[in-house]
């Protein structure tokens, strides 16, 4: 089996590093100085995960290079780009190919399946943490619960992504299926939105928004208006109310990842003018407004980072 990784950034990298190390043909695509990197030095995978080196590792500056068809392509690429990439992806991969996003957010999976369908789109819930240390070096940084991977559509059978999941379990990749991984990724879109626009704006960890009492009440807001617009397009989360997963929220899933920073942060301070905001709050916000349900604290989130994009 044959694994393609398009976007050979931190997460991209750690899954794509650990197959390798466990004997499978793995294939790298990235266009920044971190691939360049693992074109001379190899890849080293680090962190809570324990240390990994790669010394070979197939790795390319972008696809002009690149031949052949792949079984398996991770995409692992911020949301503004996956149009783009999937469509580079095209050439590379044949009928029983299956994509698999590994990505943040809503609204990828349906980008995905208008280029190469549903039958070949596979959903993937991924909350673990990982960042570009150095050029070269992917640390994982934190570990919240197991990959959960599945069809979205129901288009894909079990059978046929049950090998991958495997192969991220032998490589130390904890996962499992899913039959209801929209549910699952709504859940994972409840975190972020909770507290990847707020660390940004406040430049803190996501430990420290626990510290202000009206900070909580926005994030318990933020999730408040994601129940009620997960409602109303009757997408069925995977807790029981709002309460219910704040309560997660703040006594499960915060104190293990309480030293992380938002990715939007990360892309702020790298002096980018883009964002992964229209995939989660301001799909909220977009969401809402296609289904009537107001969502006032989503909206001003979503403008004021994008002011910051504007000004950055």
């Amino acid at each position: 089996m044959k694994y393609l990784v398009m976007g050979a950034g931190a997460l991209g990298s750690v899954f794509g590093g650990l197959l390798a190390e466990h004997g499978h043909d793995v294939t790298f695509v990235g266009a920044d100085d971190h691939l360049l990197a693992m074109q001379r030095q190899g890849l080293t995978v680090t962190g809570i995960w324990g240390d990994h080196h790669i010394g070979a590792v197939k790795a390319h500056y972008g696809t002009e290079s690149l031949t052949g068809r792949f079984d398996i392509v991770l995409l692992s690429v911020k949301s503004y780009h996956t149009a783009a990439v999937v469509a580079q992806t095209l050439p590379f991969i044949h009928d029983e190919s299956l994509v698999f996003s590994i990505q943040n957010g809503l609204g990828n999976w349906e980008t995905i399946a208008k280029t190469v369908g549903w039958d070949r789109t596979v959903g993937a819930r991924v909350i673990f943490g990982a960042e570009v240390e150095k050029p070269g070096t992917a640390r994982v940084t934190v570990y919240a619960d197991k990959v959960l991977l599945g069809s979205p559509s129901g288009s894909v059978h079990r059978d046929r992504i049950q090998p991958v999941c495997d192969h991220f379990n032998e490589a130390g990749i904890p996962a499992a299926l899913c039959d209801e991984i929209a549910s699952f990724l709504w859940g994972k879109v409840l975190y972020n939105c909770a507290l990847n626009a707020l660390g940004a704006i406040l430049n803190v960890p996501y430990g420290s928004l626990t510290q202000t009492p009206e900070l909580m009440a926005v994030m318990y807001e933020i999730i408040r208006e994601i129940f009620n617009v997960a409602a109303a397009k009757q997408v069925r989360l995977p807790y029981e109310d709002a309460g219910a997963y704040y309560r997660t929220l703040t006594e499960v899933q915060l104190p293990p990842t309480a030293q992380h920073r938002s990715s939007m942060l990360q892309d702020m301070r790298k002096g980018s003018r883009l964002t992964e905001i229209d995939a989660l709050n301001g799909a909220i916000s977009r969401y809402g407004r296609e289904s009537g349900v107001p969502t006032p604290v989503n909206d001003v989130l979503t403008a004021i980072i994008k002011g910051f994009q504007k000004s950055s």
